[in-house]
């Protein structure tokens, strides 16, 4: 993959004069700093999911196994809903002292949970205590989360040129993508590693505990990203206020049909990466009787694909419009999601790889333009905190949880295609959203 570079920095007509004045060095330091953060982020946020049934059987041992992966997931989803009150708390402090104080802030929030939960007991060694601090530490992860995707994006966003903007922020979403290409690697190796006796012991801690360096790392990476130059613009002309956190939420009363027209499109976005990527892993090793290895491995052709075809899109994007791209991929996954599902208990493995490819290409042309597409909608003095709140709220309640809903409905109706119903109605909830909205692709962000 080639770096991410900076375009002319002389002003073409319709450009910002903010991103201007950024050198490509430093437009490039910045868009490697957000990719580079949420690599990390998402590599330890990601590896739980995938890690699914080995943690049911480490923190709910007592349960049946069916029961396992239900609360392993229902614990998963936990993350989530801490996700909006991370976003509300990052937001007040985005808007109001800056981004880069936040990314920081979320990362190391985000590795010292991790890490954290690499130490736990087992449900064996201390009972129920070890489900309740595995909740805590997985809350603190959402937290994180909830402030970094917002965080990044946005930073990204203010510092780019406006013919560009997808490309740019596409960086970032192909850092989470490599994140959960990272997250479901390791997996795979302690599957094909370990056997399940010695996994289930001591062997899911190790990625856990790759946290602290990795944080490390991406801290040094981070340590001379500058201040987004548009928020440092606003704050000098007036138009960033110290408001209460009450009053940064109800002034967004004004913005109500930008954040629910947000709200839809993190939804068929969301609810189809944690489908894809989190959830149809586990579908294949416990409804397809495939092992975990073998779930996993199928996986990484298909996510490879996702993390190359994610800034292609986003090329694409800015050159016909965001939002053609993106209904295009709403359409995709709501004709081929049932199909998808029918193929996968094929037991040929050539069809069922062929299928996740399909998937993930559908995936890409949702996920190159998200963290573009959202923070256009809104303007500067409210654009964290509204992102934060519409994109983690939705995928608190819709998307965070889709792995268990979807474990949760195959096991209630005994329908294996439930999964797939699932996804088409976040198509629909998408489409709606992305027909009612603008395009303003290749336009200042200011003019919101």
């Amino acid at each position: 993959m080639n770096a991410p570079s900076n375009y002319s920095t002389a002003r073409p007509a319709g450009v910002d004069t903010a991103a201007d004045a950024a050198p490509k060095a430093g437009l490039r330091r910045v868009v490697w700093g957000a990719m580079a953060g949420s690599i990390i982020e998402w590599f330890e946020f990601s590896v739980y999911g995938y890690l699914a049934a080995v943690m049911g059987k480490v923190f709910f041992s007592t349960s049946s196994p069916s029961v396992q992966i239900v609360a392993s997931f229902a614990t998963f989803a936990v993350a989530f809903l801490a996700r909006p009150f991370g976003g509300v708390i990052c937001g007040v402090l985005g808007d109001r002292y800056g981004r880069k104080s936040v990314l920081n802030a979320t990362l190391f929030v985000m590795a010292a949970a991790t890490f954290c939960i690499g130490l736990l007991p087992s449900y064996s060694s201390i009972g129920v205590l070890a489900p309740v601090l595995l909740v805590v530490l997985r809350l603190l992860q959402g937290l994180s989360a909830g402030g970094e995707v917002s965080a990044a994006a946005i930073y990204v966003a203010e510092r780019c040129e406006d013919r560009n903007r997808t490309l740019m922020t596409a960086w970032v979403e192909v850092g989470a993508m490599a994140g959960f290409l990272a997250g479901a690697l390791a997996s795979y190796l302690l599957h094909i590693g370990f056997d399940d006796a010695t996994l289930t012991s001591w062997g899911w801690r190790l990625p856990f505990y790759l946290a602290a360096p990795l944080a490390l790392i991406g801290l040094y990476i981070r340590r001379r990203l500058e201040e987004s130059q548009a928020f440092v613009d606003a704050q000098r002309d007036g138009r960033i206020e110290a408001v209460s956190v009450v009053k940064q939420i109800a002034r967004l009363g004004a913005y109500r049909k930008a954040m629910l027209q947000a709200a839809g499109m993190v939804i068929v976005t969301n609810i189809t990466l944690f489908t894809v990527l989190s959830y149809i892993p586990t579908y294949l090793n416990r409804n397809l009787h495939l092992s975990g290895s073998k779930a996993l491995a199928m996986s990484l052709l298909p996510m490879v694909v996702l993390v190359l075809l994610i800034p292609v899109f986003a090329v694409l994007a800015d050159r016909i419009g965001r939002k053609k791209v993106m209904i295009a991929g709403s359409i995709a996954v709501l004709v081929l999601a049932i199909p998808a599902f029918d193929l996968l208990r094929s037991s040929d493995i050539v069809t069922q790889v062929g299928v996740l490819i399909v998937l993930n290409i559908c995936l890409a042309a949702l996920t190159s333009c998200i963290f573009a597409q959202v923070p256009s909608l809104f303007p500067i003095k409210v654009r964290f905190m509204a992102m934060s709140i519409s994109y983690n709220v939705t995928i608190a309640i819709f998307a965070g949880t889709a792995p268990m809903i979807d474990a949760w409905l195959i096991e209630r109706t005994g329908n294996p295609n439930m999964p797939a119903y699932y996804m088409i109605f976040g198509c629909v909830v998408g489409l709606v959203a992305l027909l009612s909205s603008k395009d303003h692709t290749g336009r200042p962000l200011e003019e919101r």
